[in-house]
């Protein structure tokens, strides 16, 4: 052993050379891990910081429901029911109410029994309380907005008696609009609130300039559907 380590003996003063060699290998060991640790250390240092992780809204979204969901799952939820065309019944425009508060229309990817929910429209009442505290309570779920409560650009209903005012949140896959349809400034009445949610498109990054209106659902001939009493 003293031979494998006589080179020790040549590297060091005589006065390190007096100390024993088997006391001075776990100082030298030390320093070694010292020095790997170090190079460690700074190779960690430039490691490039990892994007977070996709946003996401909690499943349920809304009222028990969420996009993607089959229709018997809606159906177990909600007691909902199919719109009325001119030639019967839609299957893929369902709808079911909350008395005195609201009605929620329910958007298919198609009629069939296995179809998913790819949109949803909720049409709140006169209950303006009600409203306003079923909207927060989303809100709060959704955390703070993409677009703050802003008038839009376009008046998506081209009602020249309202302004329109939109709050937008969006996730990875889908966008969450609360619409305000208030009286202007020298008309009476009352306001009308919206909720909408959507799966998003291939569209340019960033939220959409306004809320574009579900447009009118079409029976199988092509005729519009007829809309439901609220």
């Amino acid at each position: 052993m003293i031979q494998h380590l006589g080179w020790l003996h040549k590297r060091f003063t005589p006065a390190a050379r007096a100390v024993p060699v088997f006391l001075r290998l776990p100082g030298i060991v030390l320093c070694g891990m010292i020095l790997l640790l170090g190079t460690a250390c700074s190779v960690e240092g430039t490691k490039v910081a990892t994007a977070p992780p996709p946003k996401k809204f909690p499943v349920p979204l809304f009222d028990g429901l969420w996009l993607g969901m089959g229709r018997d799952q809606a159906a177990r939820a909600h007691p909902i029911r199919p719109t009325l065309t001119s030639s019967g019944r839609s299957r893929r425009v369902w709808i079911y109410d909350r008395p005195r508060e609201y009605t929620v229309e329910l958007t298919f990817t198609d009629g069939g029994p296995d179809a998913r929910l790819e949109r949803f429209d909720v049409h709140f009442g006169a209950n303006e309380v009600a409203s306003q505290a079923t909207i927060e309570a989303l809100a709060r779920s959704l955390g703070e907005p993409d677009v703050k409560r802003s008038k839009a650009t376009t008046n998506a209903y081209g009602d020249n008696v309202h302004d329109q005012f939109d709050t937008i949140w969006s996730d990875a896959d889908q966008y969450v609009f609360v619409i305000e349809r208030e009286p202007i400034a020298d008309r009476r009445g009352p306001s009308v609130r919206y909720i909408t949610v959507k799966k998003k498109e291939l569209v340019p990054k960033g939220p959409p300039t306004g809320y574009i209106p579900p447009p009118p659902p079409k029976d199988k001939d092509g005729k519009p559907v007829e809309e439901s009493d609220f």
